[in-house]
């Protein structure tokens, strides 16, 4: 329900397998914007927006994020 109804979504941290790479997924499916925060690759807490980001999701590494509220 979060990725239907939101314009963007923004991972912060997510495990490889969490709901909210499973989020992310289903709002790739409904064109939404995809932000990620990318992490060391050494943490299992960055697997998720790293992997994101290499699927396309756009990297979010700055205080930009206020505009996508």
């Amino acid at each position: 329900m979060l990725a239907g109804l939101s314009k963007n979504i923004i991972v912060t941290e997510a495990r490889k397998r969490s709901g909210s790479l499973i989020t992310a997924n289903i709002a790739l499916e409904e064109n939404r914007n995809i932000f990620a925060v990318p992490g060391p690759v050494s943490s299992p807490l960055s697997e998720g927006p790293n992997e994101l980001i290499a699927a396309g999701a756009y990297p979010l590494v700055n205080a930009d994020f206020k505009n996508l509220l």
